[in-house]
């Protein structure tokens, strides 16, 4: 039985590794990984902030607007309505972007 001594015990492996194969080391270093970690919270914490602020909004025109709506003097193009959404859709038609 080759690879075992007599005694039953395993025999020296090393001849099993090639001499040119070194031992691997981790992929990165801890510092590293706890570095990216950091930098990942503080993108996270003003992706917060952001969210928090809440949307970038003119309330005097979004009120303008309501208030043309309502009284039913807002004019409503249902032709450059209609075009933009066939734009969404079929974007490489290129019909409505314009519109």
């Amino acid at each position: 039985m080759d690879g075992i001594d007599k005694a039953g015990g395993a025999t020296d492996v090393s001849r099993l590794r090639p001499s040119s194969v070194q031992p691997t080391q981790a992929a990165a270093p801890v510092a590293a990984v706890k570095a990216q970690a950091e930098a990942a919270s503080v993108v996270s914490d003003a992706f917060a902030a952001l969210a928090d602020a809440g949307a970038p909004v003119d309330s005097k025109k979004v009120d303008a607007i309501k208030s043309l709506i309502q009284s039913g003097a807002y004019p409503i193009d249902t032709q450059k309505i209609a075009a933009k959404m066939v734009a969404l859709d079929f974007p490489e038609r290129g019909d409505g972007a314009d519109a």
